[in-house]
């Protein structure tokens, strides 16, 4: 550290610097240098202090050398010096790092070489202020500073050297941080304006940092920010007298420093290591080894853990994990062949650091596991079917062939390979019946192959018997056959243990289903159930443990005669009350003899059946039968065998007549609307059962009335013998009957009954009727009495009336006997309705219907409020609110009378349909203004009046010039592909102004150029490029300068001819499923709008099911796509984008598909069984018949 090594002069005023001359004798620069021109050396002095050497280990000899830089620059008498220190660099409050300056060399003064150039050692504080001498007033050579004359006293004041400011030790506050550090210092006596910077450097010196501060209560405070967590660092403090450079970064390059304090930052948790390495792998472990991070942070690194996942995107754990000290881990346990991806991370005292990146690693590839032992998929005389499934485990290599191996007969008889391939299907040809068979197989893959599976051990099948000989009849009855055969001749190494006997009727010639009616080891069998007369064909299957074998030849046997079967049951040919008349077809089935002879019997509950009729006729008349009665009748056949059973029993009944009438027809419980009526059954039902009545009734006429219409009353439906007519009329007199009704229809009516009913409530009046036409706020209304009285005269009227445009209810106007009445106090053009009820003894009657009327309208009132909103000296901005009464007619204009504080008369100064204006008056005046409203009547009643004071008129002082308002955005109108008219307005106030329009090819954040100025307000652009680009913008000019440029202004000029217009496609349309496969989903589209035009592409892009993000998976000119390598059962989502160079199409409508399921093993079982279903179809085996 050094002290100032410029002192100010003794005047404030002067630009006189002394330079202590302790340090002024230990310079030894060469006169070359001290003679430097001006400029040069400011331009040296600011390169110097800006580009410090970096990583230098002379700081001290730099600053010494800006300081004989500085002393040679005075004793050449520059003015300039304090100027160029002052403005070497910006402002006072950045940091700056001395030691990492970017690029420019350090300060090497001219023409002086380095032998002659002696460093600065300075010398402690206490010694240099020793070595100070007193200022010398008178000048000197070189060594005195240069002096300006002060012309009134004609001698010069000699300046007086202040003490050197001192440096002062730095200081901790508190625990360093991580990555910050609070810092401070005592300032002492040091003057006032001394720059202190707080300098940070590393032990290593690759960081440097720096903070300036300023002196608050005798000290400085700073906090230095960007520390690195566990690092060495030494700090001090730099010190500039106030006379000298004022930035940060000249204090560093010029100032003395103060004793260095150690520190050390605060530990952190690790940095995050490198990706672990592969040492080596094997088929079920990987070991991985890793470096430790490159800085631990202040704090040991105390263990790694590290991670193996099989696939960390499917958020699973680790399928192993590392926890410890070491650098290296052996992960076991894995599958062969398998990519795992693994990363670690550093863990000290702090915490633990971010995981490294990933990295892939995979497993060695084995053998494939063993399959599992096959299984017979199916088995026959001289073949055996087995089938596989791949092994659990390919080892990590797919399985590319199997190896099938037989051994025949007894175990040790040794295997044969008797297939080689990638199906896993097999059909052994030739084997021997009862002879057992073992089959084993391996997977083989590009690593090797597997082990052998366990045996599946199969014995060949035995064939069935031959068939066994034809079927004879023993004995031969109706109903029934016994049947004999003989046993097979060929037995294929077995005896039959049963028989199985097949039986079908032959109907016509034509042959149904084989039927088996007997199962046993006996050579004979009873066959029952048969019919009469009918021919039967019957086969014989001999069933060994084998099998069944083929059928015998079909025998063809019949049946004996028999009665003939019953009839079809008897119908009705025609009937009627007291007859009927029956018929029947003869049977169907005459088992073998035909009928000659009916027998029609009446069959009754308890008694025996009753021959009515018997004959070779098909009919039977039977007659004096009571109406409405039942007969239960039934018919037989007989043949020459005799009679043959009954048809089924028939109910028939005889016609019916319509019931008689009712008697004692009564009526009770009468009131004003309703009567009971009640009757006594009739004496006929006429041979049916009543099922309801009628009642009905008949309105007679009253005096003075017409006779209403007879029997204009009915109720149907009626069950009981009770019933309560609704909906009379009050005091009315009726007569009523009743009618009794069964299937057959209505009978005849009962006498007549007359009743009267109850007096009510008249009927409701008609609408009440204007007399005459209203007349302002009065009306005259009258009505008439209801047409019915309901059997008691009116004794009085109800008058109501209603405001309609209140939304209220009705009122009560008038009350009385009157059929008249004169309405007042209503109020003009307004809405009303009137409604009137008549009332008797019995209560009151409805009301009529309503008469609307509107009252006359009249002029409005005044309107209210008048209040003035804006005065200025030449005009007066009123608003007012509507009169409360309008009338009977809305106000549709309002006119504004304005009188003068003369009192003069008023005059009209606006007119309008609005409730406020703006009018003009007079300035330095008192304006009197009252409001009019006008309706569909006239004018209304005057406002009171209001008095507004009007201000005198401003004094007009003249217009300062300023530069023009900001245009609008200008107009573009594109004319073709090469030019377009560009238009703007003249922006208001701009008039006389001239204008520059700027052009920007290729969008607004290119570079604009002009291409217009001048007084016109549109321009038009030529040679223009097609399909392109383009931005506007224009600003106005006046002699105060130019405006704001307008808001930019973009268009595109249009596409050459036969070419499409510059502008994305639209987007692709009808995203359609054309195929479904376990692995491939194949779909197809539509183009878009636009979408036929050249340089048009498709992206495809598909999301899986519990995927988060698209994928995209094609780009083409094409409409279809096949998506493969999907995962069966899963569904995808689609969507299809359209591209060219004028950008992308919206996603057309998103779509999902389903890849077809895999079934597995069992599906592939189930393929082989079909497969070798119609290899044995193909052979000529009627498999399904063998079964049969």
């Amino acid at each position: 550290p050094g002290e100032s090594p410029l002192t100010p002069g003794a005047a404030r005023g002067e630009q006189s610097f002394s330079y202590p001359r302790s340090l002024r004798q230990q310079s030894s620069l060469p006169s070359g240098f001290l003679q430097a021109p001006t400029t040069e050396l400011n331009h040296q002095m600011k390169r110097g202090f800006l580009n410090a050497a970096p990583k230098s280990s002379k700081k001290d000899s730099y600053a010494e050398d800006v300081i004989a830089s500085a002393d040679a620059k005075i004793s050449n008498g520059s003015h300039e010096v304090g100027e160029s220190l002052l403005n070497s660099h910006g402002k006072e409050e950045e940091s700056l790092d001395c030691a990492t300056s970017p690029s420019l060399p350090p300060l090497t003064p001219p023409q002086a070489p380095s032998a002659q150039t002696r460093p600065i050692v300075p010398e402690p504080v206490e010694a240099q202020r020793e070595a100070v001498p007193p200022h010398d007033a008178g000048p000197s050579s070189q060594e005195q500073p240069k002096e300006e004359v002060n012309e009134g006293r004609g001698e010069s004041e000699a300046s007086q050297t202040p003490p050197p400011p001192i440096a002062p030790t730095a200081e901790v506050v508190g625990d360093p941080g991580a990555q910050s550090v609070r810092v401070k210092c005592d300032c002492g006596d040091n003057p006032e304006g001394t720059s202190y910077v707080f300098l940070v450097e590393s032990d290593d010196q690759n960081q440097h940092l720096s903070k300036s501060s300023l002196p608050s209560n005798g000290a400085c405070e700073a906090c230095i920010d960007g520390l690195l967590p566990g690092r060495h660092y030494k700090l001090c403090v730099a010190i500039s007298s106030p006379s000298f450079p004022s930035s940060p970064e000249d204090v560093v390059g010029t100032a003395f420093q103060g004793p260095k304090t150690s520190f050390v930052a605060g530990p952190a948790p690790p940095e995050t290591p490198a990706a672990p390495t592969v040492g080596g792998k094997s088929k079920t472990s990987v070991k991985l080894r890793w470096s430790p991070p490159a800085h631990s942070c202040g704090s040991a690194v105390t263990s790694y853990t590290c991670e193996v996942f099989r696939n960390p995107l499917d958020g699973g754990v680790p399928v192993a994990t590392y926890d410890g000290p070491d650098a290296r881990f052996e992960a076991k346990g894995l599958r062969a062949g398998t990519p795992y991806m693994a990363r670690v991370a550093a863990t000290n005292a702090l915490g633990t650091s971010p995981y490294s990146e990933w990295v892939m690693v995979s497993t060695s590839a084995t053998v494939p596991g063993i399959p599992e032992e096959p299984l017979c998929a199916q088995i026959g005389l001289g073949w055996i079917g087995v089938a596989w499934g791949p092994p659990s485990e390919d080892g990590g290599s797919s399985i590319t062939a199997y190896t099938l191996e037989v051994e025949e007969g007894p175990e040790g008889s040794g295997y044969i390979a008797k297939y080689s391939g990638p199906n896993t299907v097999f059909v052994l040809q030739g084997a021997a019946p009862t002879v057992p068979y073992r089959f084993r197989v391996k997977a083989s893959s590009a690593v090797g192959g597997s082990q052998f599976s366990s045996p599946l051990e199969v014995v060949g099948a035995c064939g069935p018997t031959g068939p066994p000989g034809i079927c004879v009849v023993e004995r031969q009855y109706s109903h029934a056959l016994t049947v004999a055969w003989t046993p097979p001749e060929v037995l294929n190494g077995a005896p039959p243990l049963m028989y199985q006997v097949g039986m079908r009727p032959l109907v016509e010639g034509v042959a149904t289903n084989f039927v088996v009616v007997h199962t046993g080891d006996a050579c004979r069998c009873d066959v029952g159930g048969l019919q009469p007369a009918c021919l039967y064909e019957f086969v014989v299957v001999a069933v060994s443990a084998h099998g069944p074998s083929p059928p015998s030849s079909p025998s063809v046997l019949e049946t004996a005669c028999a009665p003939p079967d019953g009839p079809d049951p008897p119908f009705l040919v025609s009937g009627g009350p007291n007859f009927l008349h029956i018929g029947w077809r003869p049977p169907a089935i005459t088992n073998g003899s035909p009928p000659v002879c009916f027998r029609l019997e009446a069959v009754g509950g308890d008694y025996e059946p009753v021959v009515v009729f018997e004959g070779p006729s098909f009919e039977a008349p039977l007659q004096n039968l009571q109406p409405g009665k039942a007969l239960w009748l039934r018919v037989s056949a007989a043949n020459a065998l005799g009679y043959g059973p009954p048809s089924p029993t028939v109910c028939f009944t005889t016609g019916l007549l319509p019931p008689g009438p009712p008697s004692g027809v009564c009526a009770d419980k009468i009131t004003k609307t309703s009567a009971r009526l009640q009757w006594e059954a009739s004496q006929h039902d006429g041979g049916g059962v009543v099922t309801g009545y009628r009642v009905q009734c008949a309105r007679l006429a009253g005096s003075g009335e017409e006779a209403g219409a007879p029997w204009s009353l009915m109720v149907e439906g009626v069950e009981t013998r009770v019933c309560t007519v609704e909906k009379l009329m009050a005091g009315t007199q009726y007569t009523a009957r009743v009618q009794a009704i069964n299937t057959e229809g209505v009978g005849l009516p009962s006498p007549s009954v007359t009743f009267s009913t109850e007096a009510g409530p008249p009927g409701a009046p008609d609408a009440p009727t204007l007399v005459g036409d209203p007349a302002g706020c009065e009306l005259s209304l009258c009505w008439a009495a209801p047409e019915r009285c309901n059997g008691a005269d009116v004794s009085e009227y109800c008058l109501q009336v209603q405001d309609l445009s209140q939304g209220g209810g009705f009122s009560a106007l008038y009350t009385g006997c009157l059929t008249s009445f004169d309405v007042s106090s209503l109020r003009p053009g307004t809405p009303y309705a009137f409604r009137v009820r008549a009332a008797n003894s019995a209560g009151s009657g409805p009301f009529s219907p309503s008469l609307n009327v509107t009252t006359t309208a009249v002029a409005p009132g005044p309107p209210l409020a008048v209040t003035p909103i804006a005065v200025t000296h030449n005009t007066l901005k009123l608003k007012w609110s509507p009169p409360a009464f309008t009338g009977g007619s809305a106000p549709h204009a309002y006119s504004v009378m304005v009188s003068d504080e003369g009192g003069t008369e008023a005059k009209e100064a606006w007119s309008g349909p609005t409730t406020s204006c703006k009018i003009k008056v007079f300035p330095d005046t008192v304006a009197h203004v009252s409001v009019v409203a006008f309706n569909a009547i006239g004018p209304g009643t005057s406002s009171s009046i209001c008095s507004v004071t009007i201000p005198p008129a401003p004094v007009k002082q003249a217009p300062v010039m300023q530069p023009p308002k900001t245009l609008a955005a200008p107009n573009v109108s594109v004319k073709g592909p090469h030019s377009a008219v560009v238009s703007w307005g003249m922006g208001g106030k701009n008039k006389g102004c001239e204008y520059e329009l700027e052009l920007s090819v290729g969008g607004a954040e290119q570079d604009f150029a002009s291409c217009y100025s001048g007084s016109q307000c549109i321009h038009s652009l030529q040679n223009l490029q097609p399909n392109e680009t383009y931005s506007v913008r224009v600003a106005a000019l006046n002699d105060a300068g130019r405006g704001h440029w307008s808001a930019v202004a973009d268009f595109f000029t249009k596409a050459s001819p036969g070419k499409n217009q510059n502008k994305p496609p639209g987007a692709p349309e009808r995203l359609e499923l054309e195929k479904a496969g376990k692995s491939l989903l194949k779909f197809r589209w539509k183009e878009g709008p636009d979408g036929e035009a050249s340089g048009v592409s498709y992206r495809v892009e598909v999301c899986a099911e519990g995927a988060d993000e698209f994928a995209a998976c094609y780009t083409g000119k094409t409409l279809e796509y096949c998506a493969k390598k999907l995962k069966p059962n899963r569904r995808y989502t689609v969507r299809v984008q359209a591209l060219n160079k004028w950008g992308a199409s919206p996603y057309c409508m998103e779509k999902t598909f389903k890849t077809a399921g895999d079934g597995g093993v069992v599906q592939g079982i189930v393929v082989v069984l079909i497969a070798v279903l119609l290899t044995f179809s193909f052979l000529g085996f009627d498999f399904f018949a063998f079964l049969r």
